[in-house]
C-alpha cells in the first residue's frame, strides 16, 4: 500500500482534522456529565449511553456536513462496535497499525477518547476500500467521465512558472491532464506540465482548485465501494 496515496487520501478527512479543535469541549462534556448519562443499548457486551449518541452525532456532522437522526446514529454506533470487536478479536495485528497511526497523527488525548478513536478507527478502515479501488480499479475513463459532468474546470496556464498567466483553458474533458493528476495523487506532487499546440506548460492550480478536484475523486470512490464496504461490515458483525 502506497504510503503517499494514504497520506492524500488522509487529507480528505475534513472532519477528523477538525475535530482536534473540538475534543476538549468534549472530554469537559463528557466528565462532566458522566453520572447523568443514560444507558440506551445494552446487548451482545456493547454498552451505548446518551452521550456516545450525542458524540457521534456531532461528529457525523463536522465529518459529511449532515444530520443524522437517532436511530441512524445508534444503528452505526452498533456496527462500528461489532467490527472493531472482529478485530479486536481475529485482527489485532491490524487494529494496533490502526491504533499507531491514530496516536501518531493525532496525539494521546485524543487517542484515549473512545468515542474519537473508535470514529477514526472506522473511517480508517472505510479508507483501505477507497485505497484499494484508486490502486487497483480506478481507470482514467471513470474520470473522464466524472469530470465531465462539470459545467467546466477552467485551470490557469503559463510558460514561466505561472508568474505570468497566458490564458485559462477547461480541461475537464482533456485525456492528458486527468493522467497528470492522477500521477501527481498518487506520487503526492504537484507538478503540472502539460505540451499544448508546440509548446509546455505550466498548469497553475491554486489550493481550492486542487482541492476540489480530490474530494470529488474521493466521494466518486466512495460511491462505486459503498456496497462492497457495507457487505464486508456486516459480514464482520454478523452475531
Amino acid at each position: 500500500m502506497s504510503k503517499k496515496l494514504i497520506y492524500f487520501l488522509m487529507n480528505q478527512v475534513i472532519l477528523i482534522m477538525d475535530c482536534k479543535k473540538y475534543l476538549l469541549m468534549f472530554i469537559v462534556i463528557f466528565y462532566t456529565n458522566i453520572t447523568l448519562s443514560e444507558i440506551i443499548y445494552n446487548k451482545n457486551n456493547i454498552i451505548i449511553t446518551s452521550i456516545d449518541l450525542d458524540t457521534y452525532k456531532q461528529l457525523y456532522r463536522n465529518n459529511y456536513d449532515l444530520n443524522i437522526d437517532n436511530n441512524n446514529a445508534l444503528k452505526d454506533l452498533v456496527l462500528i462496535n461489532n467490527l472493531i470487536g472482529h478485530f479486536e478479536k481475529f485482527n489485532k495485528e491490524f487494529l494496533n497499525q490502526i491504533d499507531s497511526q491514530i496516536l501518531a497523527q493525532y496525539g494521546e488525548e485524543t487517542f484515549n477518547n473512545i468515542n474519537f478513536r473508535d470514529f477514526l478507527r472506522f473511517s480508517k478502515i472505510r479508507d483501505e476500500f477507497i485505497i484499494n479501488y484508486f490502486n487497483n480499479n480506478l481507470r482514467i475513463d471513470e474520470i473522464i467521465n466524472l469530470f465531465g459532468k462539470l459545467d467546466s474546470l477552467r485551470l490557469p496556464i503559463s510558460v514561466n512558472e505561472c508568474m505570468i498567466i497566458e490564458q485559462a483553458i477547461d480541461f475537464k474533458n482533456n485525456k492528458q491532464f486527468i493522467e497528470i493528476l492522477l500521477k501527481n495523487l498518487k506520487n503526492n506532487t504537484r507538478d503540472f506540465k502539460i505540451f499544448l499546440n508546440g509548446s509546455m506548460y505550466s498548469i497553475c492550480i491554486d489550493e481550492d482548485n486542487f482541492k476540489f478536484m480530490e474530494r470529488l475523486i474521493i466521494e466518486y470512490i466512495e460511491t462505486q465501494t459503498n456496497e462492497e464496504f457495507k457487505v464486508f461490515v456486516y459480514d464482520k458483525t454478523a452475531n
